[in-house]
């Protein structure tokens, strides 16, 4: 089959509408899978509290993850040295799970919600922590 138009002819393969339907199906499922997945960001969303245990000394460290205008903050605290309300510079929840940092401190905090927890790590100064996080409910002092 071809059709001609101003500038010449063009030829044009036929393909019966069923199998245009499957191309076009299959293309559309392949474009699906690739879409990044939305994960349940109430999984994340709250007041989390844990306990870093460096050598000598356990520093408290609270987050506070908020999901405003479309978008994941938080802010962070700790207590013991009296910080508080430290933005994170950047906040992302995916399939691989919640991580955040803040740059100032060269910090990030690396974790996956599992159980009503958020099992995870610190780093800081190329150093690692265990840091695991349990939701509470928001005091004024943290």
């Amino acid at each position: 089959m071809k059709a001609t138009f101003g500038f010449g002819t063009i030829f044009v393969l036929s393909i019966p509408n069923s199998e245009i339907m499957k191309a076009v199906l299959t293309l559309l499922f392949g474009i699906i899978m690739l879409l990044p997945q939305e994960v349940d960001k109430g999984d994340v969303i709250g007041n989390w509290e844990g306990k870093i245990e460096a050598p000598g000394v356990d520093l408290k460290i609270v987050f506070h993850i908020t999901y405003l205008n479309k978008e994941l903050g938080a802010t962070m605290d700790s207590p013991s040295q009296d910080a508080f309300g430290l933005k994170m510079d950047e906040v992302k929840y995916t399939e691989q799970g919640l991580e955040m940092t803040i740059k100032q401190y060269n910090g990030t905090f690396k974790g996956k919600a599992k159980d009503g927890k958020i099992i995870g790590k610190w780093t800081q100064g190329g150093q690692t922590f265990d840091l695991n996080l349990t939701r509470i409910k928001r005091t004024g002092t943290s």
